[in-house]
């Protein structure tokens, strides 16, 4: 089974502490911990059959995917034989 690499893109990498000081702010830091450890934990998974999410809805790039994680969106494009993780937000329900 081919494995990927992972490369967590700079605008990926602020996404991920601005969520944390928002569950800090909104709940503690213990669970704003938690759940940035179950969110790393979905983003590792895709090193193995990353082609199992949906195409993005987000662009009309080749190979990019969304991976959705308890109402979170993470956007990947596969490069090769690397992830790219480019963002991270949360879904909003209008």
């Amino acid at each position: 089974m081919k494995e990927y690499e992972i490369i967590i893109e700079p605008e990926a990498l602020r996404d991920l502490e601005n969520i944390k000081e928002f569950i800090t702010k909104n709940d503690t830091l213990s669970k704003a911990n938690r759940f940035l450890t179950q969110l790393k934990s979905k983003i590792l998974s895709l090193k193995h059959m990353p082609q199992r999410c949906r195409k993005s809805l987000y662009t009309k790039e080749e190979n990019t995917y969304d991976l959705i994680y308890k109402g979170y969106t993470i956007v990947f494009k596969i490069i090769e034989n690397h992830i790219h993780v480019l963002t991270i937000f949360r879904q909003r329900n209008y």
